[in-house]
Parts: C-alpha cells; structure tokens; sequence
C-alpha cells in the first residue's frame, strides 16, 4: 500500500487534528488583521460555532470528518500489504460502512497485489525451470575453489589436455562449469563438448516442430551444424535459442494477420456486392485492415532485419568454423611430436645453463686430484657434497648427449650438436665443459623456437587457425668463460649498451 492513493486516503486523526489546529491559528491571524468592526462580526460567527460545537459535543455528537478517519485507521490496521487476500475484509468493511472511495481504491491495490504475486511466482518457476535445464546448482565455495586449482592444471606442457585432470572436473557441478568455461578458449574440449560428452542440440526443437516456418528453421540447421561442430560459442547459444523463437512468434503472428486480412477483405467484397459499403460493419473492416497494414509493415520491416543479423551470424561463424578447422589425424601427430620435442628441449636447455653456472661457482670439481679423489670417495658410497655434485653431472651429461643428439637428429643443428658432445666429452677444466654444455643449450632452446615455427607453419599451411597458447621461447643471457670472451663481448656490436652477460666468475654485469 505504498501508492499516493493510499496514502492520501489514510489521514490518521492526529494528522487532522493537527489539520484543524493550523486553520485556526490562520484564521486568528486573519483575525488580527480586521478593523474593529469586522473584528467584531467575526467573533460573532466563532462564538455561534463554538457553542454548537460544545451542544454537539454535550449531546453525544462527533466530528463526521474525524469519524471517516477513524474508520480508515482502523480498515488500514486489518490490511497486509504481502498478502493480497486480506484487502477483501477491508473492502467489506468500508461498504459496510458506506465509504465507497476507500472500497474501490482498495479494490484497484488488491489486484496490483495479486498480480505482482502472481508475476512473480511465474518469475520464480522460469528461474527454476532454466535453473533445472541448464543443470546449475547452488555452488559451494569450498567445491568451487577445488575446480579453480584443477582448471590450472587441465592443460599439458605440450598443450594437450590431461584427461585425468578432466575427469576429475566433469565428476561435480562446479567442475562441469569450470570446464565450460575453459572449453570457450580450448578446442580439444569444444569439439568433446563442455560436459565431456556432446550436449543436446538445442536447435533441434526448432527443427523438429512441424509449426516452425521454413525461414527459421534454415537458421536452426545453421546453427545446429555449428554446434555439433563445436564452433559456436556455448555462452551465446541460449541468445540465439532466444531470438529464434522471437523470429517464429513474429513470422507467426505475420501469417495469422495475413491471413486476417484476407479474411476481412472478402467481407468488406461481400458488402460492396450489396451496396453496403457506407454500414458500420463496412467501416470496422476497413478500419481493422488498415490497422492490421500497418503492423504488416512494421513486421516485415524487423523481419528483414533478423535476416540480415541472421546473416551475418552465420558468416561469423563460418569465419570461425574455418579458424578452427582441426587439423588432418597425420598433421595433427607431427603437431604432438613438436610441442613433446619442444618440452623437452626446453627442460633440458634449462637445466644445461643451470649447470653453466653451477660450473662457474666452482661448485663442481675438474682438477686431476679432484677427481681421482672424488673417484675414490664415491666407490665407497661416500655422500660429500662435491661427490655428489660430480656424481649428478656426470648422469645429467650422459642425459644431455643421449637427448641432444635425439632432438637434433636430421636438422640443420645436428652437426652442431655432435661437435659440443664431442667437447663436453674431451673436456678436462671447467672452461671447456661450461663452454660446450652452454653451446648444447643454446642449441636445445633453438629448438624450442623450431618447433613453435614448424607448428605455425604448418598449421598456416593447412589453413587451420595458429594456437591459442603458443610455445615460450627461451633467451638465455650471454655467457662469457675467460677474459678475452669478455673483451669480445664489450666489442661486440651486437650487443648494445645496457646488456646484461655472465662473466667467468658467474656474476652478472651490465655492458657500459
């Protein structure tokens, strides 16, 4: 009961008594302002009102006013505004008592109310209809920060998906939701469907429908190939579902005016024939067909638009279906073995520097008596730090060879690569061992850079659209081993001002 209606009619007592009091004191100041024979007759008047005020009072009598009033207060107490059932009693009530204005102003808010409750109540079963179709459920925040952390680890190094990982997500609702999410930016899972099974075609109801006219349903089938191809994106499927619909209930209501039309028209004949072309019926018709024109036009008009926009959804998506052409099965495993070479090109590349530098430090020993003695030592299982150290290079050098020659095999680096082996394996200080397994770094992280390129090229060739995540290259800083790399780097012009090496001692320094 919150509209001026209501409010204006409910005064309550204190409010015109109040109402009473301001007037007289207005009057008492007209008073004031009257020449003493007019101040005269108006005390007259007041004094008459006064006493039959005090004979009404004496004899049992009531302000009518001041009773409405109370009436109303009392008619407002019974009334709740949340439930629109109770506003009957006050209707009753107030035509019990012969306030008619009260009855049908309570009248008009008794049938806002019911139909605010019932228009919510309908609100409240599409909420839950969508809510039960799109299988969305309330989430918990514990359930939703556990598919947060397996979404960070859905995709693999190379870029393919862990299916482990993916199964854990689709085994709850809030995982399933994640995955939908990850499936706009990921194609392996589009193509699979954002639950991990194909979802049902939601277009198919309009292809299906004997009623649904033929415009539509081209669209539908548009759409539907779209979404069995994984191409459409999933959060703009309930707005095309929505405006599709839109479409048919306007081409609908087009053809049943249409139709209407002609219906009136062969009337509106049938009246001329007997000359009655002046007769009210006659005129309706014709007042109705034009009417029913006009809508026409405004129809046709927004028809042609959905067309176009039709139109131009579909070229978007053909756009989009022919960026996300997946790739032959062959090219596709040459792919696979690029982002599997390039990871671990780029694990070893990183572990080789990381050993440049160990090597700098003095952390692993390559003096004669260095190493028979750490030889000595290790026979007897000994686990001193530089035994150890020496012990892990020399596995992480045969991993080294073994991998580099694998991953340089048939390319323009292989020979590169067996010179460096044959370095490292001949080499008896420290410069010479840094010195070649930096050189095999280098050339393992070119390899990385290779295959992102091979993988680009490949993918440009077969048309297809470049990856999403591409491969990140490495760029290791310069390396310097003995005093004249140092002075070659400084010369260097390759090299500008402000670049960062490493010198022999492993610090790292700025070029002046």
């Amino acid at each position: 009961m919150a509209t001026s209606d209501i409010l204006g009619l409910f005064t309550t007592p204190e409010q015109y008594q109040l109402a009473q009091r301001q007037a007289q004191e207005a009057e008492a100041v007209r008073y004031a302002q009257l020449d003493p024979r007019a101040q005269a007759q108006y005390g007259f008047y007041r004094a008459g009102q006064q006493l039959g005020g005090a004979i009404g009072g004496a004899l049992g009598g009531q302000d009518p006013q001041l009773k409405l009033i109370s009436q109303r207060q009392q008619i407002l107490g019974m009334i709740d505004p949340s439930n629109p059932d109770s506003f009957a009693q006050g209707i009753q009530m107030a035509l019990q008592t012969g306030d008619t204005q009260t009855a049908f102003i309570l009248r008009n808010e008794m049938m806002k109310s019911k139909q605010q409750a019932q228009e919510q109540q309908l609100q409240g079963y599409k909420l839950t209809d969508y809510l039960t179709e799109r299988g969305i459920g309330m989430q918990t925040q514990g359930l939703t920060n556990r598919a947060n952390e397996l979404v960070g680890q859905l995709k693999n190094p190379d870029g393919t998906i862990n299916e482990q990982v993916k199964a854990q997500l689709l085994s709850f609702p809030q995982g399933r939701t994640a995955i939908s999410e990850q499936a706009k930016i990921l194609p392996a899972l589009r193509q699979l469907g954002a639950a991990g099974a194909v979802e049902d075609d939601p277009f198919k109801i309009f292809i299906d429908d004997a009623t649904i006219p033929e415009s539509v349903k081209i669209s539908a089938r548009q759409y539907s190939d779209s979404f069995k191809k994984g191409t459409i994106d999933p959060e703009k499927v309930d707005g095309i579902v929505t405006k599709l619909a839109e479409s048919t209930q306007r081409v609908q209501q087009f053809e049943q005016n249409q139709a209407q039309i002609k219906s009136n028209q062969a009337l509106m004949d049938s009246y001329k024939q007997q000359g009655l072309q002046t007769s009210q019926a006659y005129l309706a018709l014709a007042q109705s067909n034009n009417a029913l024109a006009q809508r026409q036009a405004s129809f046709n008009q927004q028809m042609k638009l959905d067309e176009a926009a039709r139109k131009r959804e579909q070229d978007q998506l053909k756009q989009e279906e022919k960026a996300n052409k997946p790739l032959r099965p062959d090219l596709a495993k040459d792919e696979e073995a690029d982002y599997g070479n390039a990871s671990a090109a780029r694990n070893l590349a990183i572990e080789a520097y990381d050993y440049v530098n160990s090597i700098k430090a003095g952390n692993i020993k390559f003096g004669l008596k260095d190493r028979a003695s750490i030889a000595a030592r290790s026979a007897f299982g000994s686990n001193d730090p530089d035994v150890v150290a020496r012990n892990d290079f020399e596995r992480f050098k045969t991993r080294l060879v073994n991998e580099s020659l694998r991953l340089n095999k048939g390319t323009q680096t292989e020979g590169d690569a067996q010179r460096s082996i044959k370095e490292l394996q001949g080499a008896e200080s420290e410069v010479d061992a840094a010195k070649a397994i930096n050189t095999l770094a280098e050339l393992n992280a070119r390899k990385v850079s290779d295959a992102q390129k091979a993988i680009e090229r490949r993918r440009i060739n077969a048309g297809a659209k470049l990856p999403e995540v591409p491969i990140e290259t490495l760029r290791f800083e310069p390396q310097t081993f003995t005093q004249q790399d140092v002075d070659s780097f400084l010369k260097n012009p390759k090299y500008p001002s402000g670049s960062i090496f490493v010198d022999p001692k492993g610090t790292r320094r700025v070029k002046p």
